[in-house]
Protein backbone atom coordinates (compact mmCIF):
# COMPACT_ATOMS: atom_id res chain seq x y z
CA UNK A 1 0.00 0.00 0.00
CA UNK A 2 1.15 3.19 -1.01
CA UNK A 3 1.95 5.04 2.32
CA UNK A 4 1.20 8.59 0.81
CA UNK A 5 -2.82 8.04 1.03
CA UNK A 6 -3.47 9.14 4.64
CA UNK A 7 -7.45 7.90 4.26
CA UNK A 8 -7.71 3.79 2.99
CA UNK A 9 -9.92 2.03 5.39
CA UNK A 10 -13.64 0.97 4.50
CA UNK A 11 -16.22 3.00 5.28
CA UNK A 12 -19.21 1.03 6.87
CA UNK A 13 -22.49 2.08 7.29
CA UNK A 14 -25.12 1.51 10.23
CA UNK A 15 -28.65 2.77 11.06
CA UNK A 16 -28.60 4.90 13.73
CA UNK A 17 -31.49 5.13 16.44
CA UNK A 18 -31.26 9.00 17.45
CA UNK A 19 -30.66 11.82 15.56
CA UNK A 20 -27.17 12.61 14.13
CA UNK A 21 -27.09 16.56 14.96
CA UNK A 22 -26.23 18.58 11.71
CA UNK A 23 -22.62 19.42 11.83
CA UNK A 24 -22.04 15.23 11.53
CA UNK A 25 -24.26 14.28 8.97
CA UNK A 26 -22.64 13.42 5.88
CA UNK A 27 -24.39 15.29 3.95
CA UNK A 28 -23.53 18.33 5.62
CA UNK A 29 -19.83 16.98 5.98
CA UNK A 30 -19.28 16.68 2.45
CA UNK A 31 -20.85 19.89 1.15
CA UNK A 32 -18.78 21.96 4.05
CA UNK A 33 -15.72 20.04 2.28
CA UNK A 34 -16.21 20.27 -1.27
CA UNK A 35 -17.00 23.85 -1.20
CA UNK A 36 -13.30 24.21 0.94
CA UNK A 37 -11.54 22.25 -2.51
CA UNK A 38 -13.97 24.78 -4.92
CA UNK A 39 -12.99 27.99 -3.11
CA UNK A 40 -10.10 27.32 -0.96
CA UNK A 41 -7.50 25.04 -3.21
CA UNK A 42 -5.83 25.72 -5.94
CA UNK A 43 -3.92 22.48 -7.27
CA UNK A 44 -5.20 20.27 -4.37
CA UNK A 45 -6.38 20.24 -0.43
CA UNK A 46 -4.40 18.61 1.96
CA UNK A 47 -5.95 16.82 5.09
CA UNK A 48 -4.52 19.27 7.32
CA UNK A 49 -6.02 22.16 5.61
CA UNK A 50 -9.63 21.19 5.07
CA UNK A 51 -9.51 19.72 8.89
CA UNK A 52 -8.44 23.46 9.72
CA UNK A 53 -10.68 25.33 7.33
CA UNK A 54 -13.24 22.77 8.22
CA UNK A 55 -12.86 23.01 12.18
CA UNK A 56 -12.75 27.21 11.72
CA UNK A 57 -16.54 26.96 10.10
CA UNK A 58 -17.66 25.64 13.35
CA UNK A 59 -17.78 29.02 14.69
CA UNK A 60 -17.55 32.21 15.05
CA UNK A 61 -14.41 32.33 17.14
CA UNK A 62 -12.76 29.94 15.21
CA UNK A 63 -13.29 31.64 11.67
CA UNK A 64 -11.38 34.78 13.74
CA UNK A 65 -9.07 33.27 15.17
CA UNK A 66 -8.08 31.46 10.92
CA UNK A 67 -8.49 34.76 9.49
CA UNK A 68 -6.41 36.38 12.07
CA UNK A 69 -3.99 33.45 11.47
CA UNK A 70 -3.86 33.96 7.72
CA UNK A 71 -3.73 38.06 7.93
CA UNK A 72 -0.58 37.76 10.13
CA UNK A 73 2.74 36.04 10.05
CA UNK A 74 2.92 34.86 13.58
CA UNK A 75 2.49 31.04 13.71
CA UNK A 76 0.07 31.42 16.78
CA UNK A 77 -2.75 29.38 15.52
CA UNK A 78 -3.47 26.23 18.09
CA UNK A 79 -6.71 25.67 16.66
CA UNK A 80 -6.29 22.58 15.02
CA UNK A 81 -8.75 19.49 15.20
CA UNK A 82 -8.98 16.34 13.81
CA UNK A 83 -12.80 15.74 13.65
CA UNK A 84 -12.89 11.97 12.82
CA UNK A 85 -16.54 13.17 10.72
CA UNK A 86 -14.22 14.80 8.32
CA UNK A 87 -12.38 11.81 8.14
CA UNK A 88 -15.21 9.95 7.09
CA UNK A 89 -17.11 12.00 4.94
CA UNK A 90 -13.28 12.43 3.22
CA UNK A 91 -13.92 8.33 2.56
CA UNK A 92 -16.86 8.77 1.43
CA UNK A 93 -16.90 11.44 -1.21
CA UNK A 94 -13.85 9.29 -2.86
CA UNK A 95 -16.25 6.37 -2.27
CA UNK A 96 -18.92 8.29 -4.40
CA UNK A 97 -16.35 9.54 -6.58
CA UNK A 98 -16.59 13.27 -5.61
CA UNK A 99 -12.98 13.65 -4.56
CA UNK A 100 -10.27 11.83 -5.44
CA UNK A 101 -6.57 11.93 -3.74
CA UNK A 102 -3.42 12.82 -5.91
CA UNK A 103 -0.10 11.20 -5.44
CA UNK A 104 1.11 14.22 -3.92
CA UNK A 105 -1.71 13.11 -1.24
CA UNK A 106 -3.75 16.24 -1.70
CA UNK A 107 -7.36 16.23 -2.19
CA UNK A 108 -9.29 17.05 -5.46
CA UNK A 109 -12.49 17.75 -6.93
CA UNK A 110 -13.49 14.98 -9.46
CA UNK A 111 -15.91 16.20 -12.11
CA UNK A 112 -18.73 14.67 -10.75
CA UNK A 113 -17.83 16.45 -7.17
CA UNK A 114 -17.49 19.73 -9.47
CA UNK A 115 -20.79 19.15 -10.24
CA UNK A 116 -22.32 18.39 -7.01
CA UNK A 117 -20.65 21.87 -5.86
CA UNK A 118 -21.85 24.02 -8.72
CA UNK A 119 -25.24 23.16 -7.43
CA UNK A 120 -24.30 24.07 -3.58
CA UNK A 121 -23.35 27.33 -5.29
CA UNK A 122 -26.24 27.92 -7.21
CA UNK A 123 -28.76 27.75 -4.06
CA UNK A 124 -27.98 30.77 -2.02
CA UNK A 125 -30.32 29.51 0.72
CA UNK A 126 -27.33 26.81 1.37
CA UNK A 127 -24.78 27.42 3.53
CA UNK A 128 -24.23 30.84 3.04
CA UNK A 129 -22.61 31.72 6.09
CA UNK A 130 -19.99 29.03 4.89
CA UNK A 131 -19.85 30.11 1.24
CA UNK A 132 -19.23 33.62 2.46
CA UNK A 133 -16.23 32.94 4.69
CA UNK A 134 -14.60 30.69 2.26
CA UNK A 135 -15.10 33.44 -0.45
CA UNK A 136 -13.09 36.21 1.97
CA UNK A 137 -10.81 33.02 2.82
CA UNK A 138 -10.22 32.54 -0.97
CA UNK A 139 -6.40 31.53 -1.61
CA UNK A 140 -5.11 33.05 2.00
CA UNK A 141 -4.35 29.90 3.61
CA UNK A 142 -1.83 28.21 1.50
CA UNK A 143 -0.27 24.98 2.18
CA UNK A 144 2.91 26.61 2.35
CA UNK A 145 2.02 28.81 5.37
CA UNK A 146 0.61 25.27 6.87
CA UNK A 147 3.73 23.38 6.62
CA UNK A 148 5.18 26.49 8.19
CA UNK A 149 2.73 26.59 11.03
CA UNK A 150 3.68 22.99 11.61
CA UNK A 151 7.19 22.90 11.62
CA UNK A 152 7.15 25.96 14.02
CA UNK A 153 5.07 23.59 16.07
CA UNK A 154 7.57 20.90 15.68
CA UNK A 155 10.52 22.94 17.18
CA UNK A 156 8.72 25.02 19.69
CA UNK A 157 6.40 22.93 21.75
CA UNK A 158 8.44 20.08 21.83
CA UNK A 159 9.69 19.55 25.45
CA UNK A 160 12.56 17.28 26.50
CA UNK A 161 10.72 14.45 29.01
Amino acid sequence: MDKSYVLSEEIIFDAKPDAVPFNYRISYKLAKLSLILELNARGGCSLMKLQMVSTALSTTSDRGKLWDFVNNSSNNYSVVRFDPAVNRAIKYAIAEGLFNQQKNGLFRLTKKGKEFTKVIMKDSSLLSSEKKYLFLLSNKLTEERIKELTTFWRYTNVEDK
